[in-house]
Formats: structure tokens, sequence, C-alpha cells
């Protein structure tokens, strides 16, 4: 099948559920409400394609991800992904669980875990675990870390997270610490701004982030390890309660290898 089937899949998946109603409460992002008032259960629908343009001739990666979530209030959501990917004619399968699960007003843990039929340049699979406190005046502190298994190679993450909340804005911190059991350690730090509006909770964002990144370059070549920066922007959009669409831009440099140019769309139907 080629691959520009996963933009029509995409196309007819949004179609499809776009009519679906909504009464559920806020999503987990920002909001100017702190208090757990509703536990009402709801579901939500994200059909995403991204597309990757590489210098030096090396082609173009797509990926196209279908995600279903089920939200309780506030306090839990479970999630379910499928994401499939090309690069250089090389396709990769994904499928991802995980749940998020408030304890309280100040405590959250997060759990995902991924499998990979494929894995050509994904992970055969990885687990990954978080835990998040409020720490008051709008300070929310994340450490957490993730386990990935590829072929022949094994990578540890860890990473800590601060964010700040105040008014309509936030911006947020994130060192990452990478070991691979082939090519030792490679630490990143990132940046990221958010301006929220609208009564909706529409943002817009920009990040940065630079330092050292294991790439996995596929069969025959394998994980290599470069110094690296990229900057992004963002912007999520609800067009009415029930629909929201979101676009992003990248420009990655992955050292001496190749620049990466980058554009994502998405849409979310709620229901």
């Amino acid at each position: 099948m080629k691959f520009a089937h996963f933009a029509l899949i995409y196309i007819l998946l949004a179609t499809a559920v776009a009519g679906q109603n909504d009464t559920r409460p806020d999503e987990r992002e920002h909001s100017e409400e702190t208090t757990e008032t509703s536990e009402i259960t709801s579901y939500e629908v994200l059909l995403q394609y991204s597309q990757d343009r590489l210098s030096r001739d090396l082609g173009t990666w797509r990926t196209a991800m279908f995600s279903f979530e089920r939200r309780s209030g506030r306090r839990q959501i479970i999630w379910g992904t499928y994401r499939a990917s090309e690069r250089r004619s090389e396709r990769d399968q994904e499928f991802i669980g995980g749940i998020y699960r408030r304890f309280g007003k100040k405590m959250a843990v997060t759990a995902e875990g991924m499998y990979s039929p494929t894995f050509k340049y994904v992970g055969k699979f990885s687990a990954m675990g978080e835990v998040e406190r409020d720490m008051g005046r709008g300070y929310v502190a994340h450490v957490g870390g993730r386990y990935t298994s590829y072929d022949g190679v094994k990578a540890t993450s860890v990473y800590g997270l601060l964010e700040k909340y105040w008014t309509s804005n936030r911006i947020a911190y994130t060192l990452y610490v990478t070991n691979l059991t082939n090519a030792g350690t490679a630490p990143t730090h990132r940046v990221q701004y958010n301006r929220y509006f609208g009564e909706r909770s529409n943002t817009i964002g920009a990040t940065f982030s630079i330092g050292r990144e294991h790439e996995n370059l596929g069969p025959g070549i394998g994980i290599l390890r470069s110094d690296t920066w990229s900057t992004a922007v963002s912007g999520r959009f609800w067009l009415t309660r029930n629909i929201g669409i979101n676009v992003d831009g990248l420009f990655h440099k992955q050292g001496h290898l190749y620049n990466r140019r980058g554009l994502n769309v998405g849409t979310r139907i709620r229901f």
C-alpha cells in the first residue's frame, strides 16, 4: 500500500466522527479552573499526519497516527494509539497504551507502554513512567524515565521537568539524560513557552532544544550520537466545542548528518 493512503485514511476518519457531541469538562491542559469539579466520562479521538524533509537528498519521513482517549473528568485519562511511519521506504508500526491518574489535587502519575512488530527505526518496545507534583504558586514538577529496547541496543532515559503557570502563560524547562548501551550518555535541554487564549483554552507556543541525541539510522547503520539543536512553533485551536485542530512546524539539525524540516497537522474530536 502506498503511504499516501495514510493521508486518505486520516481524512475519512475525521469525517466519520466529526458529528459526535461532547459534554466533557476541560482537558488536562492548562485551565484557570484547578478544582476537580466533574467526573463525567468522555472520549476524544486524535488524527494526525506529519511529514519531514531531510537535507542531503536523504528523503522524506512520513507518520500517520490515530489515538483514542477515555477521560474521567480531570481524574483519569486512558489512551490507545496506533502509529505508522515511513523512512527511506522502510515502514514501522507502533501500538501504544497509557494511563494518567491524579491522586488528590497535588499528585499525578503517568505510565505508558509501546510495542512494535517491525522495529526498523523505532524500538521493539518501550516503557515509561512519570510522577507529577503541584508545588503551588503555579509551579508543577515532573520526574520520569523511559526504557527502550532496539534491535541489539538498549536506551534508558531519565528527565526532570519544571513548569510555571501565571495568568494565561506557561514556561517550562526539561533536562533529558539518555544512556545507550553502545554509545554512552547524552544530555538534552529544552525550553518551552505557551500562551493560552479564548474560552476553549486555545494555545500558541514555541520550543527550543539543544544537546546531544541518539538517532536510529536504520538497518545496516544503527544508532549514532550527535550534537543537535531544534526549534518549533505550535498552535492548538478549538473551532467548536467538539472539534479542534493543531499545526506544528519544526526545524531540527542532527549534527553533521542532516537538517530536518517538518510540518505536523492534526484534528481532535470530543464526544
